[in-house]
């Protein structure tokens, strides 16, 4: 059995929508002699699997909000837009909402408004399994509103694509926070390389046969997938997979055919409310694939990704 081989049947027997392992976590603040997840700069670190760079998140507190870009695809070129002309406040794979107690989240226009990075809380320095987790702030002029703990790990399959496992919960310590019907909201959100969009190159495909935005948007499906052929004729996509004990499963979705896209929880249904007592959690896994939505066995993937929830139960 090859490295790849082995290193898939461990991938395949472990349980959930995260992975159980071995790995020991690291002080936050403890960078120095890891592997696999480096500072690589002030406000920046690497995500590595194996010898190749998957991702950079960056954290800077310069920046309105934290966020993981570039994502690159399995052959090292970039799969992820940031701060496009047309969209600035999109950034890669990033989460934000307006109408956070009627305040906007999500654009960036109005800097009073900033999700803060505070502290890593794990770091995950493990050759199959890297990744961080981290609290961020989500503040109205320095003061706080909610805040978030975010994780994203990664995991190579045996075809070479790979997976980010992303999980969400929304928190407040104070008073209720109420998030309304909004379409500008993402946790995450995927903005897709130019080369991609459906307006150049690209196609989006959902669980249930609709193609393109106008048989996406405001459909809901299991998973969906944003997949394109570049400039030099290889094709790469983004699929996105929501946990099934992610409110309303199947999700409705929001789609762009210029490039961004996620589930959306309060746009088709009621608000989120939190409370001290009662956060508010989305898990999801993110594959970054070779190849068409055939090609790359999505709906396998996904079939994959429900029957280990299924075994941990």
């Amino acid at each position: 059995m090859n490295y790849l081989s082995l290193a898939y049947a461990c991938f395949m027997i472990v349980l959930g929508g995260g992975y159980q392992t071995m790995t020991s976590t690291r002080d936050a603040d403890e960078f120095s002699g890891t592997t696999f997840v480096k500072r690589t700069a002030p406000g920046v670190i690497s995500i590595r699997l194996g010898d190749k760079r998957t991702a950079e998140y960056r954290f800077g507190h310069e920046l309105p909000k934290p966020y993981l870009s570039p994502v690159l695809a399995p052959d090292g070129k970039a799969i992820t837009r940031d701060a496009p002309d047309d969209h600035k406040h999109h950034h890669g794979i990033w989460i934000g909402s307006d109408l956070v107690n009627g305040h906007n989240f999500w654009t960036e226009e109005k800097r009073e408004t900033r999700l803060h990075h505070d502290r890593f809380i794990q770091i995950f320095d493990d050759e199959q399994y890297p990744g961080f987790s981290a609290r961020t702030t989500w503040e109205i002029n320095g003061t706080p509103v909610m805040c978030d703990e975010r994780t994203f790990r990664f995991r190579a399959l045996d075809n070479g694509d790979y997976v980010i496992d992303v999980e969400v919960t929304l928190k407040t310590d104070s008073d209720t926070v109420t998030i309304r019907k909004t379409k500008e909201q993402g946790f995450p959100a995927v903005r897709v390389a130019d080369e991609i969009r459906v307006t150049a190159s690209g196609t989006t495909v959902n669980s249930e046969g609709g193609v393109n935005e106008r048989a996406t948007m405001r459909k809901r499906a299991q998973w969906l997938d944003y997949w394109g052929t570049r400039d030099d004729g290889t094709r790469v996509g983004i699929a996105y997979f929501p946990h099934p004990d992610n409110r309303d499963y199947p999700p409705y979705w929001f789609v762009r055919d210029w490039g961004w896209f996620a589930p959306n929880y309060t746009l088709w249904t009621k608000p989120i409310v939190l409370t001290k007592d009662t956060p508010f959690t989305v898990k999801s896994r993110i594959l970054i694939h070779r190849g068409n939505t055939r090609e790359a066995r999505v709906k396998e993937r996904c079939e994959e990704y429900l029957a280990q929830i299924a075994r941990s139960r």
